[in-house]
């Protein structure tokens, strides 16, 4: 048996010996006698072998595995409607044995006996999820939420982009001619076997059967955009990031929605031509969550992507996450692009980015990493001296963006720094709630404002790039 938190085998079987060969037969012979639901493959996800009648256009890449296609049936948790798609290319394979076993494809609207591209193409995330009982109940529920922005902007529609859901609900599947929500629960019960959560105290005993309970969702979404890699050059990354914070910025004040995830997986770069200057898309909801509409804060928890978690995050200090964790994500995914190049004819050697300080960003304890971010932050000089300074040198408007997004942050009079001023004996600081990191959380409404600003005056300085 496969499933996300374990792998189980049968005992070894000698095949030597008589025992195992009868052991071996034994198994061979369930095998074929097994009922199609507890074969453990998806019945609603089909590869597509004849591709006569698929209208989607061929491979621009030489990986073998963007030919192969597939039908997925997406059913809608709201309008109970299933929706059939066929798949164009894969994005991201589950090429883990463990986890979330996530999967993104882009495909176009499945009609009749072919493909209907007049439709448009969408992006469909295929994952398994942690749940509670019942599965539509997870605090965490991005379909949930991708709903309440649809719902938001369809009456009020912005002048930037955003992840509109189309199809979002939980995969169903028949066993014994009943549909079913396809969860880890469903899986024992083919299996003839219940499923007990695992124990909260990790030293204690655990049978096989202790798992976590997991949903199987699928969405599907549009615009359908690429990695944040495919960018051209450091106006174009600028212009991005600055439409994608913008999506950021409406969603938390219109929707009550705090991202908490801003990573370079998360923002994507989104083209409506060739030539067109390009446009930012914030993705992956999975991690957000609701937040009160007058504090717009959420409780202290520690989650996210190294090596772009803010400090606050990744000590998971006693203040509440908001707005300003999700910038100084913004700040580090800045530096770490213009330190490691933002494009393969920029990119930085895992070798050479062995002797650059941001390397300590992603390796060593949690406490490491963030006292090297401290460090790194606490002033104007050791931000310039220790990161800015390691850019790829044929950047010139990121240093000057990265400053100023820096001094916005971390610069202001009233909370400065990463740490409180040298005691009588040298030695940094945080003591508390003196601590400027949980000081700058007064005055989360004049520091957004400002960083708002600098994204406006950095996009517009790109922009002109395009004209000249």
């Amino acid at each position: 048996m496969m499933l996300n938190d374990g792998l189980f085998v049968s005992p070894a079987m000698r095949i030597s010996e008589l025992a195992g060969r009868k052991m071996l037969i034994s198994w061979l012979v369930r095998w074929s006698m097994c009922p199609e639901d507890r074969l453990g493959y998806d019945p609603t996800m089909r590869r597509v072998f004849d591709q006569s009648d698929l209208d989607i256009g061929g491979s621009n890449n030489d990986d073998p595995m963007d030919d192969v296609r597939y039908t997925i049936d997406c059913y809608d948790d709201e309008s109970k409607k299933t929706v059939k798609y066929v798949t164009k290319r894969t994005i991201m394979p589950a090429d883990t044995l463990l986890g979330r076993h996530t999967r993104c494809f882009v495909a176009t609207r499945y009609a009749g006996s072919g493909s209907d591209s007049s439709a448009g193409e969408v992006a469909i995330k295929d994952l398994w999820l942690p749940a509670t009982h019942p599965s539509f109940g997870y605090q965490r529920n991005e379909i949930k939420l991708l709903r309440k922005i649809r719902d938001t902007f369809e009456q009020d529609t912005p002048d930037h982009i955003y992840p509109k859901l189309i199809v979002g609900g939980h995969v169903r599947l028949t066993q014994k001619d009943k549909s079913v929500i396809d969860t880890t629960d469903a899986i024992f019960k083919a299996a003839g076997v219940k499923r007990i959560d695992p124990p909260s105290d990790s030293d204690a005993d655990s049978a096989w059967n202790q798992q976590l309970l997991r949903a199987h969702r699928r969405t599907v979404m549009s615009p359908v955009g690429h990695s944040i890699k495919t960018v051209q050059n450091e106006a174009e990354l600028i212009i991005v990031l600055a439409e994608a914070m913008r999506c950021y910025s409406s969603i938390l004040s219109q929707c009550g929605i705090l991202h908490r995830d801003i990573s370079t997986n998360n923002i994507l770069v989104v083209r409506d031509g060739k030539d067109t200057i390009p446009r930012g898309l914030l993705i992956d909801f999975d991690l957000a969550v609701e937040v009160n509409k007058h504090k717009r804060s959420a409780c202290p928890e520690s989650l996210g992507t190294m090596p772009y978690m803010s400090i606050a995050n990744i000590l998971n200090l006693d203040t509440p996450r908001m707005a300003l964790d999700d910038w100084e994500s913004l700040l580090y995914v800045v530096c770490w692009l213009a330190t490691v190049g933002i494009s393969s004819d920029h990119r930085v050697a895992d070798a050479e980015l062995e002797n650059k300080q941001i390397k300590h960003w992603r390796t060593g304890t949690t406490k490491m990493i963030a006292d090297a971010k401290r460090n790194h932050m606490d002033s104007a000089k050791s931000f310039r001296f220790i990161i800015v300074k390691k850019f790829c040198e044929q950047y010139e408007l990121l240093p000057r963006f990265a400053i100023a997004l820096h001094n916005a942050l971390f610069g202001n009079e009233k909370c400065p720094g990463a740490y409180l001023d040298d005691d009588d004996d040298g030695n940094k600081s945080t003591d508390g709630p003196n601590d400027p990191l949980i000081k700058r959380c007064a005055y989360v409404n004049e520091i957004v404002a400002n960083l708002e600003g600098v994204l406006e005056k950095f996009k517009r300085k790109a922009q002109a790039v395009f004209t000249l």
